[in-house]
């Protein structure tokens, strides 16, 4: 079994605990009330701020350019891909990314962003990889796993569904997650240990986050 086969196969539990969650379910059926999805995509939004400057320390501490290359291609997804379904629901209720500087983080959100930011802090580009991949792969995980389902193409919210079952998608993360493999299978096994670790830290940070709206 390779490093990264055994990092996802022991998140997989944590990832399905995201599923089970009511507002995963209530997207799925489309019927979480429209409040509760406008209130996570402002999280969001202040999340993915901090998720962006993550991936410029990555680059920062990177020493290839290939590395700093990978770096980027991640954080154009982030800056670019994913902030177009993110921008378009934040029109529909009259909002920018203006106007969320304001916003305070909930405390689930700012317990995330200290643990990525903490990990960044280090300078270990492994560290880093593990503090930010269970973001992109369990979205990825989750949102194939729900489109899977026929009743889903109802949902009121496929659209945001659907930008993360897509082909485009998974290959992305198929990509970093490789990346990862080559930066980390290479380590011992007790740093191995210790990077799955804070694998299953952040996954246990994106379960919190899905039930913050319920908090």
């Amino acid at each position: 079994m390779s490093f990264m086969e055994e990092t996802l196969k022991s998140v997989l539990p944590i990832w399905d605990s995201c599923i089970e969650t009511p507002f995963v379910q209530e997207v799925k059926n489309g019927i979480l009330p429209m409040e509760k999805f406008k209130n996570y995509m402002i999280q969001d939004s202040i999340y993915l701020k901090h998720y962006a400057r993550i991936y410029g320390k990555a680059m920062y501490h990177s020493t290839t350019l290939k590395d700093i290359q990978l770096f980027y291609s991640a954080l154009c997804f982030v800056t670019d891909t994913e902030s177009a379904i993110r921008l378009s629901y934040l029109k529909r209720f009259g909002l920018t990314d203006s106007d969320i500087e304001g916003i305070e983080p909930l405390p689930e959100n700012q317990n995330y962003i200290d643990f990525m930011m903490d990990m960044a802090e280090e300078g270990n580009i492994c560290k880093i990889l593990m503090a930010v991949l269970p973001c992109m792969l369990s979205y990825s995980y989750i949102f194939r796993k729900i489109a899977a389902e026929p009743e889903t193409k109802k949902s009121r919210y496929w659209d945001f569904i659907e930008d993360y079952a897509d082909e485009r998608f998974v290959e992305s993360c198929k990509l970093w997650s490789d990346f990862a493999e080559e930066k980390c299978a290479i380590l011992p096994n007790h740093k191995k240990k210790e990077l799955i670790g804070i694998f299953e830290k952040a996954s246990l940070l994106e379960l919190d986050f899905w039930k913050m709206a319920y908090n």
